[in-house]
């Protein structure tokens, strides 16, 4: 990348989900399990830390102590829909690991989606938006 230059925030067109916005190797998700900040909610655990991308990035632990593998792939679909659909909510510039608690295997899409919902407030009040400067008015 060129110095001075903006970082480059991959375009997500539509409703995909490209690996840009994925934690995908397991250094990754260590680091942010090591350093991250533990925000808790209903059936959720999310692990948030600083990247340094103009984007934020999602890694789903569902742990085999939460169902069958029937179960755990449904709570992976249905995190990674409500990412996909919530993402423009969530601050830029963090890697989250949402692991999955054992009380999740009973939960509906309705209650994942207010532990969800729950993650998103708290990372909002962590890590606010920079204020936007008043533009000024045209002479």
């Amino acid at each position: 990348m060129a110095e001075g230059a903006a970082p480059r925030v991959p375009q997500a067109t539509g409703e995909r989900f490209p690996k840009a916005f994925r934690l995908l190797q397991r250094r990754e998700f260590l680091e942010v399990q090591e350093g991250g900040q533990k925000l808790p909610s209903d059936c959720l655990l999310a692990l948030v830390q600083r990247n340094n991308r103009a984007h934020s990035r999602v890694g789903l632990t569902v742990s085999s102590k939460v169902g069958n593998a029937v179960v755990r792939a449904r709570l992976r679909r249905v995190l990674r829909e409500l990412f996909r659909k919530r993402r423009a909510q969530w601050p830029p510039g963090i890697d989250v690991v949402l692991v999955v608690r054992s009380s999740a295997k009973e939960a509906s899409f309705a209650q994942v989606s207010r532990a969800f919902d729950g993650v998103t407030r708290k990372l909002q009040r962590l890590f606010p938006a920079p204020p936007v400067p008043p533009k000024e008015p045209a002479p």
